[in-house]
Formats: C-alpha cells, structure tokens, sequence
C-alpha cells in the first residue's frame, strides 16, 4: 500500500511539474514583448505566458480598466496563442474543481482533435471563482481552435458522440460511428457489398456534417475494407432530434437515412 501511494504522488508530482512548465513558458516570440504605452496603465507588464496573462487578465473584475486597456490586454491573449500555435504547441484551457475539489492528474489532458494533439490545461477552482476566468479562457480558446482550423464545440456537441445504425437505400444496414475526436466511420452494409467512409465530423447546433478525408494513391479507400466501395463525402448533413435518452440522426439529403443512437 504504502508503495503505491508514493507512486501515486510521484506520478502527481510529474504532471504538476509539467503544469507548471507549460503554463510559465514564454514562446520565443514573445520574449521581448512588453512595449510601453502611456495610455494604458498595465504596457509594462509582461503577457507572454499563460499563467501571467491570466492573473493580469483577472485584474478587469478589480480594477476600473477603460474599454481600450481590456482591448489591449484581450489583444495580448490572442497574442500569446498564436505564438505559442507558431512553435506547435496546441494547447486549449479548461475547468475543473468546484465542490469535489481537483487532483493534480486532472490538471492537464491529452486530447485529440480532428486527428490533431493537443493538450488540455485545466485551472483548478473551488466553489465560486471560476467566473474570474471564463472570459480569458473563451478568447484564447476560440483564437487557438481558429488556428487548428477546427470548429469549437457547442452545447449539442456531447449529443452527437456515439454508435449509430439504421436502414439506408434498398433495406441496406447503416452503422455511423462518432468519436470525441470528431472523426467518423460509415459503414453501409449492402447485398453483395460494403460501402465505406471516414472522415471528420462538425455540427452546427443539431446539424450534424460529414466530410471525407482525402484520398490518395497510396491511401485508396477501396483498400481500406475487403470487398467495399469507398463513399466520398462533402458536408453531407443529419439533423439530430433528441428526445430524452433517445436520439435519432435525419439525412437532409433524399437518401432519407434514419438512424438510432445504440451506444
């Protein structure tokens, strides 16, 4: 017992020292950033890390900032995650604590996205100081997905993960697979044969979108299944309808596709 937990704390205190090292890095970029100007009365103050654009950022919720001094430091924000883009650091901020508290393992995820890493750092809170952050968090966050080129989630997003099968054309069998990394697989079980695509998956609200990934010589869809034939694809549209557990996908094309959430 007494070996695993100093395991446990070892492992902990790896990933608070990772924490700790990504959020006071400063992109090279960055290094020589601070620019005094007379108008605003926070220039001299350096905004080329997370941890100190954050805690200078809070200041807006104490301190009377004009208009223009919240511009300018909302400018340092998307600043700081453009540089940090431009070395390759893909890295999106969240949440965690409230009455449960936060462990130092919950403190940083790896997440993929559109087949992109990326690592998730959470700020840890408890029950009444989140709000101090949110709208630091929402400007870096919508900058650094606009870079990736990948479309933020919205409230439907979660709605949309999972298993989903149904009757396409000519009776034939439609499984349509949605992961957390917005990728999809679609498999169409026909007589004699099996249609097949994968790709990405975005929604907009409750309209779900499909697109294929490229295909080239040496990645052929048709090889990509025995006995199939690869289905290109683009921004082939679902309506999600939700009724309590029940969730069913809607093709807005005149396939008229009807499928049912399973897992």
């Amino acid at each position: 017992m007494s070996f695993l937990i100093k395991a446990q704390e070892q492992s902990s205190q790896a990933v608070l020292d990772q924490y700790n090292e990504l959020t006071n890095y400063i992109p090279k970029s960055l290094e020589n950033d601070t620019i005094y100007n007379p108008e605003i009365r926070i220039s001299e103050v350096t905004f080329n890390s997370i941890i100190n654009t954050r805690l200078h950022y809070r200041l807006k919720h104490f301190a009377k900032f004009t208009p223009k001094e919240i511009a300018w430091m909302e400018e340092k924000i998307t600043k700081l995650a453009t540089a940090l883009h431009a070395e390759g650091m893909y890295i999106l901020l969240g949440q965690r604590g409230g009455y449960k508290g936060c462990m130092g393992e919950n403190k940083i995820e790896k997440i993929h996205l559109n087949t992109i890493k990326i690592i998730r750092l959470n700020f840890c809170y408890g029950c009444h100081d989140s709000h101090y952050d949110k709208d630091f968090i929402k400007i870096f966050n919508a900058k650094m997905y606009q870079l990736l080129q990948i479309k933020p989630p919205d409230y439907k997003t979660r709605h949309f993960y999972g298993t989903f099968r149904g009757k396409g054309e000519q009776r034939s069998k439609v499984e349509l697979i949605l992961t957390y990394e917005r990728t999809f697989t679609l498999k169409i079980q026909k007589k004699n044969t099996i249609d097949f695509s994968e790709g990405l998956w975005e929604n907009e609200n409750d309209t779900l979108i499909l697109t294929s990934k490229k295909i080239t010589s040496s990645n052929d869809g048709n090889s990509l299944v025995s006995n199939g034939n690869w289905l290109e694809l683009n921004a082939v549209k679902f309506r999600l309808k939700s009724r309590l557990k029940r969730s069913k996908l809607i093709s807005l094309e005149p396939k008229k596709w009807k499928l049912k959430k399973v897992l």
